[in-house]
This record gives structure tokens, C-alpha cells and sequence, in this order.
């Protein structure tokens, strides 16, 4: 059922409720709560919630869920601070739409804070936590990631699977690979997801033979690949310029698994062809595409046009990528870059005259060495 369907189909359901007298019943309250929350309809969750006298935990935590998926965090904030009793529930809730929204660090601070109040964390805390650890930028997020992996040991008698994909990708994106292996190797059961995060984990760690054996290795232990397993392993040909490979892993998504290939698949494949040099060819697939590109996938070719001096390719490139995206800074830069590797210093000193202009700011570069 879609998402419009269901919610046409939920307001005689409240609708029903309210005839038969039922709707002050608690579960069918905080039943519908998180009904109006999951189809995105914040206003009629809210009108639930006000119309519960002396609403129990269970209810708090359904609208409070209600706010963060729909990314009201201040009014999520505001009712998690008057909340008096907070379950774990209550916590991750919060968590995970700070990492919603992107704000991992403040995420990483709750959990530290749920943590003082003696909270003792799900798998979805984990899970959840560990993932803003893995994306924090700048260096940060590794000490505290290895304080949750300790606590896990420590505390947990078992590692399930998702806990263990969290380790193995928040190990991999912050460059400790032997260890992300080893929590690979120490997993009893694992599931699609965790192949796909150890592949990713070693294609983007310039390990890109072993992610693709890895990749024979799962199919050789009966794992069916899925869209994200795709996006990994063409990544690893991308990086090891293995065109052929990855032309034919490509054909296979739709011939072998039945997967229809999506805009970050093609963004690999172009990506792919670029790295190799295979600019024409490049350019010809994306004509080829069943969608119009995305940046993603414009931004591929173009970088290839950086590496490979395609002055003219690249300037066009450019073009559509700044129709798409006027303000982003990354796209100016790598534009005028390629005019002053021409030494076109007219049309590089328009484009950073344009982002001037613009008021757009380079972002500066953040290395981690320095705060090793």
C-alpha cells in the first residue's frame, strides 16, 4: 500500500475509532499516533497527542518519534526536556533525529548524557550512535566509537548483526581497517548488510581486490547481493579502473538479480569510465541513461575531465552542473581549476570573480594529521 493510499484509508479508521467509542482507549490512541507519524502527517499525530488526558510514556515516546521523523526536533526537544520519566526509547528517539538531521555531534552529546543517567542502550542506540561516530568529520567521533565497541563487549552477551555492520562501517570510514576486518571475521550470522559494509569498507580503502573477492565471496556463501552491494563493488572497480569487470557486474544487476539500476549506479559507471579515461564513452553512457543526470553523476565526469586535461568536455560539464547547483562552491573550484590547468586564466578569474559575486565561500580543507 502506498503512502497516500493508507493515509486515505486512515481517516475513517479515526473515524471508526471515534464511533464506537473506542478512541479513548490508549493503544488505539497511541496506535494511531504512530500511524499519522509514519505516514508523515505531523498535524493530525499532534491533534491525537493534545486529545490524550495524562498521556503514559509509551504515548510521549510515539509523538516524540512523530516529531523526529517528520524533523521537528525543537518541538521534539521541547517535549523530551518536560518529559519526567525517560525510557531508552525516549533517548534513541532523540538520537536519531539529531543523526536525521545531520547533527552528529550533538547526537554523540545525548548519548554521552544517556549514558550518566545509567540508560542502558538498545540496538538501535547502538546502532544509531555509531553511525554519527562514523560521519563526524574532522577527526572527530573515533574515541567515542571505540568507547561504545568497549561497552558492547563488556556489557552485551551478544553482538548481533546490525550492531556488528555498525563497528565494521564506523571502523572503515575511520581508516581502521584491520579491525573492521576482525569484527567482520569474529560475526557468527551476518546478513546482506554486513557483506555490503565490509565491501564498501575496503573498495574506499584503496584495497579494491579484496573488496571484489570479498564480493565472490558472498555470493559463494549463498548472500544475494542488493542495490547498495552494487554501489560498493562498482565503486571498487571504479578505483581499480576495471572497466570491463564493472560493465559486466553492471549488466548483471538487471539480467542475473532483477535490480534496475539507480542514479548512484550510474554515477559508478561513470565514474568508472571516467577514471579509466574513457571520457567519449562516459559521455555516451549518460546519453544512454532512462533519467535525466543528476549531479552526482555530472560531478563524476567532470572530475575525470579535471584529471585528464578535457578542457572543452569539462567547461561544458561545468555548465550543466552550476544550472543545476549555482551555489556550490566545490563546482566553481574544479571549473576554474581546469581553465587554469589550460592556462585559460581569463575565464578561471571569471568564475571565482562569479562565486565572489555570489557571496559563495570556498570550504576550507580539514586534515586529521594534525590532530593525531
Amino acid at each position: 500500500m502506498s503512502l497516500s493510499s493508507a493515509f486515505i484509508a486512515c481517516s475513517p479508521l479515526h473515524a471508526q475509532a471515534l464511533k464506537r467509542g473506542v478512541l479513548a482507549d490508549p493503544f488505539v490512541q497511541t496506535s494511531l499516533l504512530n500511524l499519522y507519524a509514519e505516514l508523515g502527517s505531523l498535524s493530525n499525530a499532534r491533534k491525537v497527542f493534545e486529545e490524550i488526558f495524562d498521556p503514559c510514556i509509551v504515548a510521549r515516546n510515539a509523538m516524540l518519534d512523530a516529531f523526529v521523523r517528520n524533523g521537528d526536533m525543537g518541538s521534539a526537544l521541547l517535549l523530551f526536556e518536560s518529559m519526567v520519566q525517560k525510557d531508552v526509547i525516549s533517548w534513541t528517539s532523540v538520537i536519531n533525529g539529531f543523526a536525521r538531521s545531520k547533527q552528529f555531534a550533538k547526537a554523540i552529546r545525548v548519548f554521552e548524557k544517556m549514558m550518566e543517567f545509567l540508560v542502558k542502550p538498545n540496538e538501535a542506540t547502538y546502532v544509531n550512535v555509531l553511525s554519527c561516530c562514523a560521519n563526524l568529520e574532522g577527526g572527530g567521533g573515533i574515541y567515542q566509537g571505540k568507547q561504545i565497541h568497549g561497552y558492547i563487549l563488556r556489557n552485551e552477551v551478544v553482538m548481533t548483526v546490525f550492531m556488528g555492520t555498525s563497528l565494521i562501517d564506523f571502523y572503515g570510514k575511520k581508516g581502521c581497517l584491520e579491525t573492521s576486518v576482525k569484527v567482520f571475521d569474529q560475526m557468527l550470522i551476518r546478513e546482506v548488510c554486513t557483506w555490503n559494509a565490509m565491501i564498501s569498507s575496503l573498495a574506499c580503502s584503496g584495497r579494491e581486490k579484496e573488496a571484489l573477492d570479498m564480493f565472490e565471496r558472498m555470493k559463494a556463501d549463498g548472500v544475494c547481493p542488493n542495490e547498495v552491494t552494487f554501489v560498493a563493488v562498482l565503486t571498487a572497480c571504479a578505483r581499480a579502473k576495471k572497466v570491463e569487470l564493472g560493465s559486466e557486474i553492471f549488466r548483471s544487476m538487471s539480467r542475473q538479480y532483477g535490480i534496475v539500476p539507480i542514479m548512484e549506479h550510474y554515477g559508478c559507471m561513470v565514474d568508472l569510465l571516467g577514471r579509466a579515461g574513457l571520457l567519449t564513452e562516459a559521455t555516451e553512457f549518460i546519453k544512454t541513461m532512462p533519467f535525466q543526470p543528476d549531479a552526482s553523476v555530472l560531478g563524476a565526469l567532470l572530475g575525470a575531465c579535471k584529471i585528464h586535461g578535457a578542457f572543452e568536455l569539462g567547461n561544458d560539464v561545468g555548465r550543466r552542473l552550476l544550472e543545476l547547483h549555482p551555489r556550490h562552491c566545490g563546482h566553481y573550484v574544479a571549473l576554474s581549476s581546469i581553465n587554469a590547468d589550460k592556462e585559460r586564466w581569463d575565464r578561471a578569474a571569471d568564475l571565482r570573480k562569479a562565486m565572489v559575486d555570489a557571496g559563495i565561500r570556498k570550504v576550507p580543507a580539514y586534515s586529521s594529521i594534525g590532530s593525531v
